[in-house]
């Protein structure tokens, strides 16, 4: 690696970042919407558990962890 290839690397890095945080921005404006029926929220965690499984098994470990320590 020289300081050359150092722009190219920098550009890539920014395209994959890009491409990253569009799906991340709509998770994050999904999640927080307030007052919504079941059926959105619902809708809501089926999309987040299609683009991040690990999120969401994270979170079920995570509400067990408490629900076992009650």
């Amino acid at each position: 690696m020289t300081d050359e290839d150092a722009p190219q690397r920098l550009a890539r890095l920014k395209r994959e970042q890009r491409a990253r945080s569009g799906p991340e921005a709509a998770l994050k404006s999904l999640l927080a919407g307030g007052d919504r029926s079941t059926d959105d929220k619902l809708a809501t965690v089926k999309a987040v558990q299609k683009v991040d499984r690990r999120r969401v098994l994270s979170a079920v470990r995570h509400f067990l962890d408490d629900d076992a320590s009650d």
